[in-house]
């Protein structure tokens, strides 16, 4: 399929959430110009911001679908920055206050989820602590998303520990030490990770087993990994999130070259890159198509 015209759908509008403990997130509106499909709720991971989904939203928008772009507390413009957080946050508390209030703009409960990394497990952490919105939620797709798969052998292992203990220092060595995006992260939020991966179990703070929780849930599902994503998000750790989803409309892409890409995705540039606008697009486009029901070309003006 080739890339839409450059036409794309209206100016994106910013709209307000607040979530249940009180912090003000953005949240970015892409009407399209013709609505031919159901809503996309987008997010993204850690040491990120909105940007990252920002032209894959418009892109969707293009053909027909109605699209918010998510940011998580203490990233772009949302709030959050002068208190604590954990990983959990943003499943837990983010993704249901962007989810009302889509909810209710759209006019509909069923939403698409399209996350990158982190995103993809606040989406999935959201769908496990709620099985009746993800009885029908019609689907969600992930691109490096995975939560119990980093630090394999003692390179990956060493990798994280670092990732982690940087990310505990001051602020001005932090920067120095990490460059892993745009934004600084939370020390909690990457030490639960950590946790998570140097453990091998995804545990909530209550002792929710989140992978255990997976097995009921039946959102078809497609997940994306990169060949080339080595450290963050390795093609076994998404696997194994895959496996444990209950769906039977599942699917599970290794973007590399042995796969008939390109490119062996890394990390970044499987959601935002010439060559993920070229060949990951247009599949997590023919996806969201086949289940909504529709086909068509690009808006015109």
């Amino acid at each position: 399929m080739p890339p839409p015209r450059e036409e794309g759908p209206h100016a994106p509008r910013a709209v307000d959430v607040v979530t249940s403990d009180g912090v003000r997130l953005s949240l970015l509106e892409f009407e399209p110009k013709v609505r031919r499909a159901g809503p996309v709720l987008l997010t993204h991971g850690t040491f990120s911001n909105g940007n990252v989904c920002t032209r894959l939203a418009a892109y969707l928008a293009t053909y027909g679908f109605p699209c918010w772009v998510l940011e998580l507390r203490g990233h772009g413009a949302s709030g959050g920055r002068d208190r604590p957080a954990i990983f959990e946050d943003f499943g837990r508390l983010d993704v249901p206050a962007a989810v009302e209030v889509v909810r209710q703009r759209a006019q509909t409960d069923r939403l698409f989820f399209v996350g990158h990394s982190g995103g993809g497990l606040a989406f999935f952490m959201y769908l496990a602590r709620h099985p009746d919105v993800a009885a029908r939620t019609p689907g969600i797709v992930t691109l490096a998303s995975q939560a119990t798969g980093a630090g394999l052998g003692w390179r990956g292992l060493s990798t994280i520990a670092m990732i982690a203990a940087a990310n505990n220092l001051g602020g001005r060595a932090r920067r120095r030490f990490l460059r892993l995006g745009p934004e600084p992260e939370f020390p909690g939020v990457i030490n639960q990770w950590f946790a998570w991966n140097f453990r091998r179990r995804w545990l909530g703070r209550d002792g929710l087993d989140y992978l255990g929780a997976l097995r009921g849930i039946t959102t078809p599902a497609l997940c994306l990994a990169g060949a080339g994503d080595h450290d963050i998000a390795p093609v076994e750790g998404c696997r194994r999130l895959f496996d444990a989803l209950g769906s039977a409309d599942k699917e599970l892409v290794v973007c590399g070259s042995a796969h008939g890409f390109t490119e062996d995705y890394d990390h970044a540039r499987i959601v935002a890159s010439r060559g993920a606008r070229q060949e990951i697009w247009p599949r997590i486009l023919a996806w969201l198509q086949e289940r909504s029901g529709v086909k068509g070309a690009p808006d015109a003006p």
